[in-house]
């Protein structure tokens, strides 16, 4: 059984990717390959609600994956914050959903966006990535790059950055988000699955980056397993594999339409300058 880059130091280059070992270089796991291959889980580990920059509230988020979806397991990941994801554990918790959730925040560093996942506090923005991901370790969270390699995208982690970390016996990520259904992962999610399966060879993911409740579930990483335990068990095992779609025009409308709405309301707002 393979044992995590915590608790070995390095992960194995020879055993890290297994999870996507029948894959291609550049192509994400269908839901054919899914079944053949045992991983009937499906998580989306990277989305956003109104405490960030997101469309609806924790609520609505809640109501929709237990609806709409077949979502086995859920993080919220808001942008800086945590309080979101926590009141939502504790609606949740005190409901009878089917799915099973995971406390998370999308942490801004000062060189790209890092998601922070099975986290009990909030991780201060602000810092080196490297000091980000200490700090996500040192509560017992995972460390997982977001939409990296983007190159016109300005919080997405570019190579030199990657490579720093790959080259470090110090500090290591946990996994890497190489299916980005979002605009962030235009063009993008080949580059970073064609990149980590030739040089770094991390843990994969599939998420979402869902802003509206639509787009929700269109990115997903694959497991075996239902529960948030079992998703953080094949991420540290390198057993997990990307998948999923990208948003659809309905997921832009909404987001769009909803960014307008708030300006609007913001502008109206404010004072009138005499």
């Amino acid at each position: 059984m393979l044992t995590s880059k915590r608790d070995q130091g390095k992960i194995d280059p020879e055993n890290v990717s297994h999870g996507t070992a029948m894959l291609k270089k550049r192509r994400k796991m269908t839901s054919e390959q899914a079944l053949y291959s045992g991983k009937h889980g499906k998580a989306d580990l990277h989305m956003h609600s109104t405490y960030s920059d997101g469309c609806a509230t924790i609520e609505e988020i809640l109501e929709h994956v237990q609806n709409n979806t077949d979502l086995d397991v859920i993080a919220l990941t808001d942008h800086d914050v945590i309080e979101g994801a926590l009141r939502a554990r504790d609606i949740w918790s005190k409901g009878s959903y089917r799915f099973d959730f995971v406390v998370g925040e999308e942490v801004t560093t000062t060189e790209g966006h890092l998601l922070g996942l099975f986290l009990e506090k909030k991780v201060p923005d602000g810092f080196s990535m490297e000091r980000s991901i200490d700090m996500i370790h040192d509560q017992g969270g995972l460390a997982v790059v977001a939409h990296p390699l983007h190159r016109f995208f300005r919080h997405s982690c570019q190579r030199p950055v990657m490579d720093r970390i790959h080259a470090s016996k110090d500090v290591w990520l946990d996994g890497v988000e190489t299916w980005n259904a979002s605009f962030c992962g235009i063009y993008a999610n080949y580059i970073a699955m064609g990149t980590n399966r030739e040089v770094y060879r991390l843990p994969e993911l599939g998420n979402s980056d869902a802003h509206t409740l639509s787009a929700i579930g269109s990115g997903v990483t694959w497991f075996e397993g239902k529960t948030a335990l079992e998703v953080r068990a094949a991420i540290e095992q390198a057993a997990s594999a990307p998948g999923g779609k990208m948003w659809d025009m309905q997921a832009y409308y909404h987001w769009v339409r909803y960014i307008m709405k708030d300006k609007e309301l913001r502008e109206a707002r404010r004072p009138a300058i005499a």
